[in-house]
């Protein structure tokens, strides 16, 4: 009984998991803005600053945003510390999806295929809250989020 009971709690859980959950949060209340300095960035490929509402400066190992726009849509990945911040919006939808993922210092291959995902699952979640069919966003390579600190010589 145990044996059939098992992987039965694995699929439901597993279900459980995958499925997105949507938050309204009133604009009073956000912390959370779309992103629209990006708008102004070369559209149809990712950009790499330590912060782009600060500037072009080089990324830091412990600071680096990547952003993207495709013209309407803006999406911008920011590693900062021990955390990376997603944020997605729409030009013309007052609405913004976002996740934050707590990284390690030593983030490797998995953490940067988890940013990877989250970032697919956020520009999924902005779709469903602003019913906008996002156009196709080239990959980033989260590695260069995390750049390696220059060697003490």
């Amino acid at each position: 009984m145990y044996a059939r009971l098992i992987p039965a709690l694995a699929l439901a859980l597993a279900s459980v998991v995958q499925a997105q959950e949507i938050i309204e949060v009133p604009e009073s209340e956000a912390r959370i803005a779309r992103p629209d300095d990006l708008f102004s960035l070369p559209p149809g490929q990712w950009h790499l600053s330590r912060s782009f509402s600060q500037g072009r400066a080089p990324c830091e190992p412990t600071q680096c945003e990547a952003g993207f726009t495709s013209g309407d849509l803006v999406v911008s990945v920011e590693h900062a510390g021990n955390f990376v911040l997603i944020i997605a919006g729409f030009r013309g939808c007052d609405r913004v999806a976002f996740r934050e993922v707590e990284v390690s210092p030593k983030a490797g291959s998995p953490t940067f295929g988890r940013i990877s995902n989250h970032m697919k699952r956020v520009v999924k979640g902005l779709k469903k809250s602003c019913g906008i069919t996002p156009p196709e966003v080239p990959k980033l390579e989260v590695a260069q989020l995390f750049p390696k600190p220059p060697e003490q010589g």
